[in-house]
């Protein structure tokens, strides 16, 4: 990612005043991968990975009009996953959407089809709802950065991740498909973002929740290694073999510990059916 220079001050104090980012482009920032969020008339989805990779102009700002060959560039140059692990979730996207040609990053919050109930950072869609809420819930990133760093403080590790889910899921669970996306999801993020160790070391809470609140990369922040498509499935075992365990009562949860802490409240509340308001 590229540095800022000596003019960012500037630049920062005017990426938050309206504009537009006609044809995909940003005209604060130009033709950098410098932060800029999204806009008015911007599209975003609920996945905060691809909505970075657009606020950073690795996907176009507008979050429109993306070709399945956009969206393995962006995966590539932007998180640095391997060739295969990009090119599978940018044509296994494409399939799911039913949508073979162009999409919008809107697209993808369309209710159980990528997007899934039990988020980690978003609320479920309300009953009938045809597309699911696309901004992360405050509450529920308060519960996950409070719950998290069980085992390594101050970084979630995907132990944590295990604990976490498994405790999401008591509250609605989730299909196969729907069930290794949501595993999936968080291997890789927790792999691109906390470096070649992650596995092991996990990822800082800190840097997770800037990326998931503001959509945005850490300053300065490079990939440091390539994310491949075997790596991404072993950590993403680590957490259905945990949650597996713990749902079978062969393991017991680390935060069955917990009282009826504000984090078990929070996520009761944010993952009940949702019944959309009806006029008397």
């Amino acid at each position: 990612m590229s540095h800022h220079s000596q003019g960012s001050t500037s630049t920062s104090n005017t990426i938050t005043a309206q504009h537009q980012h006609e044809g995909g482009s940003c005209p604060v920032v130009g033709d950098t991968h410098d932060y800029c969020p999204h806009h008015k008339g911007d599209a975003r989805s609920p996945c905060p990975a691809l909505n970075a990779l657009a606020n950073h102009g690795y996907l176009p700002r507008d979050g429109k009009n993306i070709s399945v060959f956009d969206l393995i560039r962006a995966l590539r140059e932007g998180y640095r996953l391997s060739a295969a692990l990009a090119l599978i979730l940018s044509i296994g996207a494409m399939f799911i959407l039913g949508q073979f040609r162009k999409i919008s990053l809107a697209d993808l919050a369309r209710h159980n089809l990528i997007e899934h109930d039990a988020s980690l950072f978003h609320r479920d869609a309300r009953e009938g709802e045809e597309y699911a809420p696309r901004g992360p819930d405050c509450s529920l990133l308060k519960a996950v950065v409070h719950q998290g760093g069980y085992y390594k403080p101050g970084r979630i590790t995907l132990e944590d991740v295990a604990n976490i889910r498994a405790k999401r899921e008591m509250h609605g669970s989730l299909d196969f498909t729907h069930a290794e996306i949501a595993r999936g999801e968080m291997a890789i993020a927790i792999g691109v973002l906390g470096g070649p160790n992650a596995d092991k070391e996990g990822l800082d809470l800190e840097v997770l929740k800037t990326w998931v609140k503001y959509e945005r990369l850490p300053d300065g922040w490079k990939p440091d290694h390539t994310q491949g498509l075997y790596h991404t499935y072993k950590m993403a075992t680590v957490v259905r073999d945990r949650m597996d365990a713990i749902k079978s009562g062969k393991l017991k949860n680390a935060l069955d510990d917990e009282d009826a802490t504000e984090a078990a409240i929070v996520m009761s509340v944010a993952h009940a059916p949702q019944i959309p308001p009806t006029s008397e």
